[in-house]
């Protein structure tokens, strides 16, 4: 991807008021990040396992030191409205 395009594409994924997202990144793109969004808090996920060395990273603009039961409790809400959500599409169906 080029550097243009892949600028974008975070711009579009941390839009909106967004500013926690899980995204599939090779090292060159979160060197990007880092130049980005030089605050951010990034953990990678899980392993590169493909061609281009991709792996998850979690990727928190908006970090808050020594709150991650604050993050997981986010993550718990996200849960549970998207089963919330899911239940409310298939009553209405």
């Amino acid at each position: 991807m080029a550097a243009d395009d892949f600028n974008k594409f975070l711009s579009e994924s941390f839009s909106e008021g967004v500013y926690f997202r899980e995204l599939r990144l090779s090292q060159k793109e979160i060197d990007a990040v880092k130049t980005m969004y030089p605050t951010a808090l990034i953990k990678r996920t899980s392993e590169g396992n493909d061609g281009q060395s991709k792996a998850w990273y979690e990727i928190n603009l908006l970090p808050v030191e020594g709150q991650t039961e604050n993050v997981e409790a986010i993550r718990n809400e996200n849960t549970r409205l998207k089963r919330e959500l899911e239940a409310l599409k298939q009553f209405k169906n």
